[in-house]
């Protein structure tokens, strides 16, 4: 009856648990963009989407996206040459890999699955393809 106990109360704590990254974070982040050529900071308008959505930002700036486990694009143009797209992956954050341990399979595939368990670099730095052309 003790076992039957201490399993009923590990199974509870267990699936409080999954879903850990669903619980703590948004699904919804804050990335900071900036574009170089030759280490000096250049303007541009960009980008940014996934299959979430679409949003426009100027570079150097931040951008709000919502979280997927799909790459994210972003595309800008700089003045006087051709647009050009970068690609950012979702990793996994902490909270999926806490809740891989602590909640299982389970509940990392339902964090995935809801697009909380995976997010984009914080700060993605991007050095112009066509830099070479610039003043």
């Amino acid at each position: 009856m003790k076992s039957l106990s201490k399993l009923a109360l590990a199974m509870t704590f267990a699936s409080v648990l999954s879903g850990c990254a669903t619980l703590m974070d948004d699904d919804f982040q804050d990335i900071v963009v900036t574009l170089s050529c030759n280490d000096k900071p250049f303007k541009a308008q960009c980008v940014a989407k996934n299959g979430q959505g679409r949003w426009a930002f100027n570079a150097p700036g931040s951008v709000q996206v919502k979280n997927e486990y799909g790459d994210l694009e972003i595309t800008c143009k700089l003045p006087y040459t051709y647009p050009f797209t970068v690609s950012a992956p979702a990793l996994p954050s902490w909270s999926l890999a806490g809740n891989l341990l602590l909640g299982g399979l389970v509940g990392a595939a339902y964090d995935v699955h809801n697009n909380t368990g995976l997010k984009y670099p914080e700060t993605i730095n991007i050095t112009s393809p066509t830099c070479k052309s610039l003043p």
